[in-house]
């Protein structure tokens, strides 16, 4: 989606619309911070910011990885079933949720003031715009204007450093999944924030069937055998052993990618996390290609 496009406009709208949610009285911006899912506590910390508490902070680490957390965050435990007790005990000054958590809402905001924030690209928006957005938004209610700008041009020179990494890459489309077990893959289509990434570096997509309003779609190995000179990029430490095993399958050592040994592999990326994760993607998947190519 072109920076001036109307779809843009309208992206940047709402996210500025978030940013005044705020009560105009307000005696002092937000400090002490409690991001109920990993999109927000990713974004929090790129502008520079500790959240007072997030859930499953140990998967955090290993998965999402950048920005890296505190060790004075606190566990609230499932993502799925934060501890509200701990929540409600912190008495910060705002708690920041996806949509998944709103039937928490009301409840919260007895204790603390609550705002819902998304920074990914399920509505049909470009990722990487809707992230930039959703980001600069957050930085208005905050008042970290500077570091969003700071983290901004931080984005786009790993973008730059990433075209010139690729500069030299065989222009094969690519496959891009996480593998679930010796038989299925997890893969990302072209509304997803990988591809998103991809898309700024002249990439295309090798998958070119159904993808979900999430941005991937699960499918059997065979299925990667409609682009026979494509190159299959793999997202994930911990799908090393389950790509092992599908390697060593016949249908899929019989593709001729596999057989050339066309394979990149990356360590884990949080594929709905916004200009952190779109940031972390673009220079792995850029070191990893350029030296596939």
């Amino acid at each position: 989606m072109a920076p001036g496009s109307a779809l843009t406009r309208r992206v940047v709208l709402g996210a500025l619309a978030f940013a005044g949610l705020s009560a105009p009285a307000r005696a002092a911006l937000p400090e002490r911070i409690v991001a109920l899912d990993w999109p927000s506590a990713q974004n929090l910390l790129a502008l520079g910011v500790t959240p007072l508490a997030l859930p499953e902070r140990a998967l955090y680490a290993a998965l999402v990885v950048e920005p890296a957390l505190s060790p004075a965050t606190l566990d609230l435990g499932l993502r799925s079933e934060p501890n509200l007790e701990l929540v409600l005990q912190l008495a910060s000054d705002l708690v920041l949720m996806c949509d998944d958590l709103t039937s928490l809402r009301e409840r919260i905001e007895a204790a603390a003031p609550v705002a819902m924030f998304s920074a990914d690209g399920f509505d049909g928006t470009d990722p990487v715009v809707k992230g930039a957005a959703a980001l600069q938004g957050l930085a208005q209610r905050l008042g970290r204007v500077d570091a969003y700008r700071l983290f901004r041009q931080g984005f786009d020179r790993e973008l730059d450093e990433a075209r010139k990494r690729l500069r030299q890459y065989d222009g094969r489309p690519v496959f891009v999944a996480t593998v679930i077990d010796g038989r299925r893959l997890l893969l990302f289509g072209r509304n997803s924030l990988f591809q998103s990434v991809l898309d700024r570096f002249g990439i295309v997509n090798a998958w070119t069937g159904f993808t979900s309003a999430y941005g991937h779609t699960t499918v059997t190995a065979d299925r990667l055998a409609q682009q026979k000179d494509a190159r299959l990029l793999c997202v994930g430490d911990s799908s090393t052993l389950a790509l092992e095993k599908l390697l060593a399958s016949p249908v899929v050592a019989s593709l001729p990618f596999i057989r050339s040994g066309r394979v990149a592999r990356i360590p884990d990326v949080l594929f709905y996390g916004g200009l952190p994760s779109a940031s972390r993607f673009a220079r792995l998947a850029s070191m990893a290609l350029a030296a596939e190519g």
